[in-house]
């Protein structure tokens, strides 16, 4: 083999090299998920979503429903914050029924079939159910979270299912997410 083929081999083998290395990398960055971003919109949403006055007082328990990287982030954020002067409570759930007293219901993406059931057993309790991937919002989530082609992160608000459990939502957390009824 002549030093010019071997040169031209070489080179061609340390492009597809690069190449591999891109997909691989861009590979891995889509699959991760920010949860301590996710903690951080699920903290504002709980200070831009009134609950009426009788859930208004004591601690505020927010509940998630199947294992989920988020307990580590916001096990972090419930220890250093408060919501207007309340303690905030985390709860584990590996059940709906456990969740029952909940404020806020993460569904996790494991348990993301339970959308269904958790919309019947909460209908027309102050709940606001909160669900981990795309589309529950539109299945009986009251916000789901998205994530954008340019690894930005949105939510869905279905305002009716909101609605529909006596909560009120701010205008202002409405121009930040993607109504979706």
């Amino acid at each position: 083999m002549k030093k010019a083929q071997y040169i031209t081999i070489l080179k061609k083998l340390f492009l597809l090299a690069l190449l591999l290395r891109g997909l691989y990398n861009g590979e891995i960055k889509a699959q991760e998920t920010d949860y301590k971003a996710y903690s951080l919109f699920i903290y504002n949403f709980m200070k831009y979503i009134e609950w009426p006055e009788a859930q208004s007082k004591g601690d505020f328990v927010i509940a998630v429903l199947g294992d989920s990287p988020i307990n580590k982030e916001l096990q972090t954020l419930v220890s250093s914050k408060k919501l207007k002067g309340r303690n905030i409570i985390l709860k584990k759930c590996n059940t709906p029924e456990e969740a029952a007293g909940a404020h806020l219901l993460y569904l996790s993406d494991s348990k993301s079939s339970a959308v269904k059931t958790l919309k019947e057993q909460t209908k027309d309790k102050p709940v606001l159910i909160v669900g981990e991937r795309e589309g529950l919002a539109k299945k009986g989530a009251g916000l789901s979270f998205v994530t954008l082609e340019d690894d930005g992160l949105k939510f869905d608000i279905n305002k009716k299912e909101i609605e529909q459990h006596q909560l009120k939502i701010a205008s202002s957390l409405i121009q930040l997410g993607i109504v979706i009824n």
